[in-house]
């Protein structure tokens, strides 16, 4: 095999390599945050989904305890799915990169 082949097959390697380090430097940097509809309470997670900060307003906890926790669900639900939409964009565009 000549050089010059062997040159272009590295090169396209390097493209993907940078291409696949882009993506995972993109994926540790999302951070996704909700609110609830009445705003007591805030909710950001990381690029996994995990919970990074839980803000509740004082009028949170004078809420019932019940309700108080389905508000808290449902915020770091709508954070998680906004973190995982923009985990899917990044993918995509790898994906992208990598054909």
């Amino acid at each position: 095999m000549s050089e010059q082949p062997v040159t272009a097959i590295v090169d396209r390697v390097r493209t993907k390599l940078d291409a696949l380090e882009s993506t995972l430097e993109g994926i540790h940097g999302i951070r996704a945050t909700a609110q609830s509809p009445d705003g007591r309470i805030a909710a950001r997670v990381d690029g996994t989904g995990a919970l990074a900060d839980l803000r509740l307003e004082e009028a949170a906890c004078r809420m019932d305890a019940r309700e108080l926790a389905a508000s808290i669900l449902t915020t770091v639900h709508a954070a998680a799915e906004a973190a995982a939409a923009q985990r899917v964009a990044l993918v995509d565009d790898l994906r992208g990169a990598l054909r």
